[in-house]
């Protein structure tokens, strides 16, 4: 009985001692923060918002110019002849339909060159994390927004943005 006891004992301790050194070896970066404050992912904030804001402009004068439209069709509702009227607010849905085409097309675009970038944002800082895992020893590293709780000592976050900085200031969009 004894002897089971020291079986299990030793068991057990050594079962312990091999999830806790595994444990040493687990960090974790936030890849939003890593976006928002490196020089790369500022870079791709800044071209986005030049698109995002171009594209806001356009949808801002074509709105315009349609309801500019759409209140000059409606002030000749008693002037024109029914059919020449009916005419007019078709080509009038036609310009509209099309302006939502536009928009959508835009929108996708602008959605798809976001998640371009975010992708080579990925890729590029890849190999920089599994450089400075191997050089640490370190053996997994997570994204932040798939941890519950950790300790802050375990967060790499600045570290590899530090060393990001250093070797990617910008991202072109293309």
């Amino acid at each position: 009985m004894c002897k089971t006891i020291r079986y299990f004992v030793f068991i057990i301790c050594i079962f312990f001692s091999n999830i806790a050194l595994s444990i040493e070896g687990i960090y974790y970066i936030d890849m939003d923060d890593i976006m928002n404050n490196s020089l790369a992912g500022k870079s791709i904030i800044k071209q986005l918002s030049l698109i995002d804001e171009s594209n806001l402009n356009l949808f801002k004068k074509t709105e315009d110019l349609l309801r500019e439209e759409e209140t000059k069709i409606v002030s000749q509702k008693n002037i024109l002849e029914k059919n020449e009227f009916d005419k007019k607010i078709s080509l009038y849905k036609k310009k509209i339909l099309d302006y939502k085409k536009v928009r959508t097309n835009k929108m996708n675009f602008f959605s798809r060159k976001r998640n371009e970038a975010q992708l080579s944002l990925t890729n590029k800082l890849t190999p920089i994390i599994a450089d400075y895992a191997e050089k640490n020893s370190i053996s997994v590293i997570l994204k932040k927004q798939s941890i519950i709780i950790a300790k802050t000592d375990l967060d790499l976050t600045k570290t590899i943005i530090k060393i990001l900085d250093k070797q990617l200031k910008t991202i072109e969009i293309k």
